[in-house]
């Protein structure tokens, strides 16, 4: 299980490569006001507050993309940079269209070729919003990481019920929504942190 294989490598020296790779959550595009995204919070919780300083945190997320796009470009977005863990956040612009049963062809094969570059995968649920789609984007995605053997970060089932105060617009996360995402990854990837979880 990934979980496990990711608290390995959290627990020995040898330096990690973390790619984040997806959609303009991860990207962290406009709504932060400028603020850091989640994956800038956890590359501090790493790398400075656990002193992992040659861990290396890239994030590669661009506007828009669905699975499809992740996965034409999955090479220049993630296998050059030689993870050792990849943390993928889409799903939220696939459920305004994309059939579930389409987006598992797709994905299957992004793990496949991951794993086959020796990566570990953590998936991530997309955070609730008015896009009709994305409950059953978020069960598919436990699914997913259940059939797959991958990590799991469940932002919906922590953001249910969500905080207005965590939304830049109704659909992305603004600052303080990308703090309570670091909070959730940090705590389901194991790292040790004298955070307080993300309960507030």
């Amino acid at each position: 299980m990934d979980d496990v294989a990711i608290r390995d490598l959290l627990a020995g020296d040898a330096p990690v490569t973390w790619v984040f790779a997806g959609d303009s959550i991860v990207q962290a595009a406009r709504w932060t006001d400028g603020a850091r995204g989640y994956a800038e919070l956890f590359s501090e919780c790493v790398r400075y507050e656990r002193g992992r300083s040659l861990d290396a945190v890239i994030n590669t997320g661009v506007s828009g993309w669905r699975a499809a796009d992740l996965a034409a470009n999955l090479d220049r977005a993630v296998l050059r940079h030689a993870p050792d863990v990849t943390v993928i956040g889409v799903g939220t612009n696939d459920a305004k269209g994309t059939p579930v049963e389409d987006f598992f062809a797709v994905m299957v094969p992004i793990i496949d070729r991951l794993r086959r570059a020796g990566s570990r995968v953590a998936l991530q649920t997309p955070v609730p919003g008015p896009i009709e789609g994305i409950p059953a984007y978020a069960e598919a995605i436990r699914a997913l990481a259940t059939e797959q053997g991958a990590a799991l970060v469940d932002h919906y089932a922590r953001w249910k019920p969500a905080d207005p105060r965590w939304y830049g617009d109704p659909v992305h996360p603004n600052a303080e929504g990308h703090r309570v995402m670091a909070l959730s990854l940090i705590g389901a990837l194991g790292v040790p942190t004298d955070r307080p979880p993300a309960t507030e």
